[in-house]
């Protein structure tokens, strides 16, 4: 009857056989015998609707008849009804690899995904990822297991550059679970620098980790981007120093601002001269010490004279850094390599501008008496000089001048005054010292036989006169 009615009356068909299916006490006709029934007709909507009345219950007894539902639909030119009933969820228990096998031939590829558990079988979907929305993509990682992710993704990087902006995302978001050395690679062996600054990029704020901090640096360089290098290296205190100072001498940048900072936070400032004067990078030198660190110029400057620079150009330093530079170092380095004189202009600038410092004085007191430029004027009306410093200087030079400097010591030199003037016959200062002091202590003190000197010591008579 059922099979006449089909022929005459398709709907009338239809609702017979759900309310045969759905009577009280069960199913009064043979489910599948009836869905052959209405497919030998060639009716795939009636089979359809007549399916998912019967099959709403969603049985494991009825896995069978739930993947030939979706089968007829997929093989029978309506994958969107395939695709609803799969979207609904509302069975569960058919064939789910031969269901993902006729979804991936029906060009479905995120349906196929899903039915999939074997890696080769989600690999062989994925060289369509491009096709699939790249949200599902991301989601559809959260599924695998780190070994797959990791395997998918390799593969996916393997196909060209369409892939790498979801591969980026996945890595991002995945990043706690796969681990950044693993992610890393699937980068690197892609050869997709870019892809791994991007990702990088978006973790290693919040990352402890040194790996993820040097190739952050690394490809931030490798792709020009040299103001990231630059944050990174100059506010991070993850990376290790001396693997990126040594990337980064290696690489050779056009701009070295990245390696300034390395070598400024961590003391390699010997190192930093060397390359910047070695690789003609002479302007950033100036731009070391003027901008980042005026206080570490008399390292540089001492490396540069042991490296043989032009006096030019260190004066020019000196000239820009100005009283930035603390002079006490940078005479020591000066004194040490003999070039006391080279700070001559850089030590008189600073002297115009006012410095009242003892240090700027004393040096530039030096030069002078070596140089024999009125080194009496100076000794006597500088006001800023130490006594103590320029006295013994000048006593192997002049003893005459270490007189005067001693002297402008108004009292806390009498010691090296009066020995100064014992050991060279100076007693005619000597005497003039004594009364313009007017002071009897400083008289016995000439005038008796120092403790150490033997009672019958011959005195020299010009002591007395």
């Amino acid at each position: 009857m059922l099979s006449q009615l089909l022929f005459n009356n398709p709907q009338g068909a239809l609702d017979l056989a759900k309310g045969l299916v759905n009577a009280e006490g069960g199913p009064l006709i043979d489910i599948q015998a009836t869905a052959e029934a209405f497919l030998s007709s060639n009716r795939v909507q009636e089979t359809t609707a007549f399916l998912l009345e019967a099959l709403k219950d969603n049985k494991q007894e009825h896995a069978y008849l739930q993947t030939k539902l979706l089968e007829i639909n997929l093989i029978g030119g309506a994958p969107q009804v395939a695709d609803a009933i799969m979207q609904q969820g509302i069975l569960t228990h058919y064939d789910r690899p031969h269901v993902g096998k006729l979804c991936e031939r029906a060009g479905m590829w995120q349906r196929a995904a899903e039915h999939y558990t074997e890696i080769a079988d989600i690999k062989r979907v994925f060289k369509n990822s491009h096709q699939m929305n790249p949200e599902f993509v991301v989601s559809y990682f959260g599924k695998l297991n780190a070994e797959q992710s990791v395997a998918l993704l390799k593969d996916m990087m393997s196909r060209g550059p369409q892939n790498m902006q979801v591969c980026v995302e996945v890595a991002k978001k995945y990043h706690d679970e796969l681990g950044s050395e693993q992610l890393i690679g699937v980068f690197e062996n892609a050869k997709a620098t870019e892809g791994l600054y991007y990702y990088l990029g978006a973790v290693v704020n919040s990352s402890e980790d040194a790996f993820v901090h040097f190739k952050y640096i690394q490809s931030s360089c490798m792709l020009g981007q040299f103001k990231e290098a630059e944050r990174v290296c100059r506010d991070s205190n993850i990376y290790n120093p001396e693997e990126v100072k040594q990337y980064l001498k290696g690489a050779k940048l056009p701009d070295p601002r990245p390696l300034i900072h390395v070598c400024d936070r961590y003391d390699f400032v010997d190192e930093l001269t060397d390359y910047l004067y070695l690789n003609s990078l002479l302007q950033y030198v100036e731009v070391y010490v003027t901008k980042v660190s005026p206080q570490k110029t008399p390292q540089v400057v001492g490396k540069l004279l042991d490296l043989g620079a032009n006096e030019d150009f260190i004066k020019r330093i000196l000239m820009a850094v100005g009283t930035a530079c603390p002079v006490e170092e940078m005479v020591e380095v000066a004194e040490t390599r003999n070039r006391l004189r080279l700070l001559q202009p850089w030590l008189e600038a600073r002297v115009a501008t006012g410095s009242t410092e003892a240090g700027t004085h004393n040096a530039l007191g030096k030069i002078y008496i070596t140089l024999n430029r009125d080194p009496k004027a100076f000794l006597l009306n500088n006001m800023f000089y130490d006594p103590k410093v320029l006295g013994p200087y000048c006593e192997s030079l002049d003893p005459q001048l270490a007189f005067i400097a001693y002297k402008k010591g108004a009292g806390e030199c009498d010691e090296e005054l009066i020995k100064v003037a014992n050991t060279h016959g100076l007693f005619r200062d000597l005497a003039k010292y004594l009364v313009e002091r007017q002071d009897l202590d400083l008289w016995a003190k000439v005038l008796n036989k120092p403790e150490e000197e033997p009672e019958d010591a011959e005195e020299d008579p010009k002591r007395r006169q």
